[in-house]
């Protein structure tokens, strides 16, 4: 009883399957081919677009960033030309700081040497 049953349920199934494949089967070669064209053209075109959309996007982007360096440029220019005559400033009172701890050195050894020991 159980073989029967179970031969049963196989030749049910491949029934079924059949009948499935039938209603499910790929289209024609020839249909295939024509809905892949399709399909193709299509998503190259929108592709195309995207291109196109973001291509002006690119340029209006690059641009913008022209003009702002344009504008930005005299900006910078300057600051650096300030940072120069900060540098120079510090340089020029360091040189002078310079001589003026060497004199105080100087004069403190001097002074220390005529004067003697200190008591405390």
């Amino acid at each position: 009883m159980e073989q029967k049953n179970l031969v049963f349920g196989i030749i049910a199934g491949a029934l079924v399957g059949a009948g499935a494949a039938l209603l499910f089967a790929p289209k024609s070669g020839e249909d295939m081919r024509y809905t892949l064209k399709s399909g193709a053209s299509s998503s190259a075109s929108s592709l195309t677009e995207t291109l196109k959309f973001k291509g002006r996007e690119m340029k209006s982007s690059t641009e913008e960033l022209v003009e702002l360096a344009k504008e930005i440029t005299p900006v910078v220019k300057e600051a650096i030309g300030v940072v120069q005559e900060w540098k120079g400033m510090l340089t020029d009172a360091k040189v002078e700081l310079t001589g003026e701890v060497n004199k105080l050195k100087a004069s403190s050894s001097d002074s220390s040497l005529t004067k003697g020991p200190t008591v405390m």
